[in-house]
């Protein structure tokens, strides 16, 4: 059986059509080429089948197959949402499945694409989003029959690549630093005598919560000095320990009420099992915590608040507040500026910011026998995000989150992956946060949204080609930094060494047949073409 090499991308592009507008004017095809794509996985491409089935042509590629899972309305969503695509150099697939797993609610959302390779399958993937608690339920139900679908297909005696916005954090280094968590309450003076702040924060954490606790929140205008337009938002206020009487506001403005309610909150929060989000702290006098453990390794899998009535799923403990939200209110509220070295101490103690049961979901399958390739390459790498709020030029500062992800099985990963040319780091320590940022900004070519509105600057060719590095450099596993004008993820990478590549040709089977709804439109020619159909059954086009 003949070997070779396979590159794999995958990419949440936030929508396909904007996206490929941009990238044709510099050639959709040329794009493949630079980057030595031989396997493509895009999320969050926002077609329906229909849409496809009329125009899908346009998203062809010379020399590949295209493979489509979209969301026509048949899921808990409207149609057109979500939708994954995967391009494959052609005779590299033997057959695909947009149901792969096996149930129509979960499936018809377009979220999941699953391909078979040979020796390897690959499930492109695009985990839904928890909403801020009421989508959490729906979301574990998801992985739980993702994990059983990656079982099924090992059973096979198929190695299994998972690939796709993940839409979850399962180390702290996967998050900026303002976003992880920590419970002050649990801080020990006597470890923290070599940092005096520590023991400030420790002392006059009582007296937070209560500033905390007494928040108001309430509507503020905000203006965009460009045009005079007037946006309405809401603003968190609290009082400072000092004896000044008027509130400071902590924060920035806000967009939802509902979001400026749980900023700064401090008595926990769970969702319930019919997505109806609680505050954690008033149901634990009524209510028993239980933990089910994993019998294979001492870890909770899956923490629950039960009653009765109903099942809910911890999003914050009591007590636990953000790193960057506890900083703030040192400073506001208490006076207190806390030091680099504090801040890493508290770091270092910190948990991710997506609930509990999503992580352990994560940690489950790695300690199941897949592993992350990026972390397993780069271990030590700080800084390295794939999404960034591009409404608040988050990518110009660096603070993201890492929620994209490449799993291998360990074995497969073992035998075949590469770090290739490694990260980007333009020069510098390739672990360090700096290089990380000059990375995201092509050394501040990118320049960030301008405040006065305007939009994100056009994207110049000297930008675009700056994402370039397998051209020059040879594929790698890692980051590829995307233009912000394409998403506002970038795209991770996988580089596979020597892998056995199908002898058989694509299936033309039912599965792989729906997921290809685009071989239905018509190319421009075939309208030039003769078509030997009766006068009185013509052929609707569409026009």
């Amino acid at each position: 059986m003949e070997s070779s090499d396979v590159h794999l991308i995958s990419w949440n592009v936030a929508g396909l059509k904007p996206t490929l507008d941009q990238l044709r004017r510099f050639g959709f095809a040329n794009f493949f080429r630079r980057h030595r794509v031989d396997i493509l996985c895009l999320q969050e491409v926002k077609l329906n089948s229909k849409a496809l089935a009329t125009a899908g042509r346009q998203y062809e590629v010379d020399g590949y197959d295209s493979f489509w899972a979209c969301n026509d309305g048949s899921g808990n969503q409207r149609q057109g949402l979500n939708g994954v695509c995967t391009f494959v150099r052609r005779g590299l697939t033997l057959s695909a499945d947009n149901s792969p797993l096996g149930c129509p609610d979960l499936d018809g959302e377009g979220r999941c694409l699953l391909t078979d390779h040979g020796s390897f399958v690959l499930f492109n993937a695009y985990v839904p989003n928890a909403a801020g608690g009421p989508r959490l339920p729906f979301k574990l139900r998801w992985l739980r029959a993702l994990k059983h679908a990656m079982w099924r297909e090992r059973s096979k005696g198929k190695a299994v690549i998972l690939a796709g916005d993940l839409n979850m954090k399962h180390r702290v280094l996967d998050t900026h630093w303002s976003c992880v968590s920590v419970r002050p309450e649990h801080f020990k003076i006597e470890e923290s005598d070599a940092l005096p702040d520590i023991s400030k924060i420790a002392a006059l954490w009582p007296d937070l919560v209560s500033a905390f606790k007494g928040k108001t929140i309430s509507q503020i205008e905000t203006r965009n000095s460009r045009n005079g337009q007037t946006f309405q938002k809401w603003g968190v206020w609290a009082k400072p320990l000092t004896d000044a009487d008027a509130p400071v506001r902590l924060g920035p403005p806000i967009e939802h009420q509902g979001m400026a309610e749980f900023s700064f909150w401090m008595d926990g929060l769970h969702v319930e099992e019919d997505g109806q989000p609680e505050a954690l702290g008033a149901l634990q006098k009524n209510h028993t915590i239980v933990q089910r453990t994993c019998q294979s390794f001492a870890l909770p899998v899956l923490r629950i608040v039960t009653r009765p009535t109903s099942t809910s799923y911890v999003l914050r403990e009591k007590g636990e507040i953000s790193i960057g939200e506890l900083l703030e209110g040192m400073k506001k509220l208490a006076g207190v500026d806390i030091s680099t070295a504090a801040r890493d101490w508290l770091v270092q103690r910190s948990t991710p910011s997506s609930a509990e049961a999503v992580r352990l979901w994560l940690e489950d399958v790695l300690a199941g026998g897949m592993v992350d390739s990026f972390a397993e390459f780069y271990p030590k790498a700080q800084g390295r995000f794939t999404c960034w709020d591009q409404y608040r030029n988050r990518r110009h500062e660096n603070e993201g989150s890492r929620i994209d992800y490449i799993l291998v099985d360990e074995t497969f990963f073992k035998r075949h992956a590469s770090p290739g040319a490694g990260l980007d780091s333009r020069g510098l320590d390739a672990d360090s946060p700096t290089a990380a940022l000059a990375a995201a900004t092509y050394d501040g070519l990118s320049q960030p949204s301008p405040f006065i509105g305007g939009g994100v600057p056009p994207l110049e060719e000297d930008e675009y080609i700056a994402q370039f590095r397998a051209d020059k450099e040879g594929p790698s596993t890692g980051i590829i930094y995307t233009p912000q004008q394409l998403s506002d993820h970038v795209a991770v990478s996988l580089l596979l060494r020597k892998v056995a590549l199908p002898s058989a040709t694509l299936s033309r089977n039912a599965a792989t047949q729906r997921c290809q709804p685009h071989l239905s439109s018509k190319r421009i020619t075939d309208f030039f073409s003769r078509k030997d159909t009766p006068p009185l059954k013509r052929q609707a086009v569409a026009v």
